[in-house]
């Protein structure tokens, strides 16, 4: 582990199931069965990606954290602070679910994090600015695509528990998928109260081309598991596993960033 990074457990202690008032709170993890003939590459490969999701689901805490604290600052409307905390703990309901998916696939309950990804640092800039960077960055942009994605995958994959937890993760990403360009509108709009002003549709704009060329330029998979599907018997195991074809998956991104961003943008006033 370098000193850049750092090694988290992921166990429980079962309070879940024991508070009554905890169960109307928590989601219900699917049965996860992986095939008793499950190859060593296919179960190597699908644990490396459900880890990764882990990863990426609980680095959501901390980004929807800061988007949280910026909102408090500001002194946003009540409801907005209201939906970034209910956002809080999907995000980490969704890294639970994650979590059991390793392992179902006998990986370890601890992971390791590059610091960069836990601790979201605020910048030197306007609290205003850094809100509309998050905003669109975060949620406009990124967190549209990964809801593309998610409908994508389900639509592909076949019924298994490990789809199912992607149905669940879907299920609240539709709230954070469609949160960012609601919050846009409504601002530039100003009803039913304005509380911030808007910024312009320049500026909107330029911060919503850098987050999608930062985005085309990123490995959306693993070169290992992308090579897995060019053979018929671990594409059909990973897929059973809720890891679709990396070949669909890529097109769904390009598709969002391409094509989907720029007409929901458009909406707006706001060209990318």
């Amino acid at each position: 582990m370098s000193q850049g990074s750092v090694r988290l457990a992921f166990d429980e202690v079962g309070l879940l199931g024991r508070l009554p008032t905890a169960r109307s709170i928590t989601l219900a993890c699917p049965a996860l069965e992986p095939p008793p003939d499950l190859s060593p590459e296919g179960r190597r490969l699908a644990l490396q990606a459900w880890e990764d999701r882990t990863r990426a689901e609980y680095a959501g805490v901390m980004i929807v954290r800061h988007f949280h604290g910026l909102l408090v600052d500001l002194n946003s409307p009540m409801d907005l602070q209201e939906l970034a905390l209910a956002m809080v703990l999907q995000e980490q309901q969704h890294a639970r679910l994650c979590m059991n998916a390793v392992k179902s696939l006998g990986g370890a309950a601890e992971l390791t994090f590059e610091l960069d990804q836990l601790q979201i640092q605020r910048s030197d800039a306007p609290l205003e600015v850094q809100f509309f960077q998050t905003l669109v960055g975060t949620y406009a942009i990124g967190e549209a695509v990964a809801l593309d994605l998610l409908v994508g995958s389900l639509e592909a994959l076949p019924e298994s528990g490990y789809r199912e937890i992607l149905k669940l993760i879907a299920r609240d990403e539709v709230l954070h998928g469609r949160l960012g360009l609601q919050v846009l509108q409504q601002v530039k709009s100003g009803e039913p109260a304005p509380w911030i002003p808007w910024p312009g549709a320049d500026a909107i704009a330029a911060m919503a081309r850098g987050q999608i060329d930062y985005m085309k330029q990123r490995d959306l998979v693993e070169p290992d598991e992308a090579r897995a599907f060019d053979d018929p018997q671990l594409a059909v195991e990973l897929q059973g596993l809720g890891i679709p074809d990396s070949r669909h998956f890529r097109r769904i991104y390009d598709e969002s960033l391409e094509e989907k961003l720029p007409t929901a943008f458009a909406k707006l006033g706001v060209t990318v």
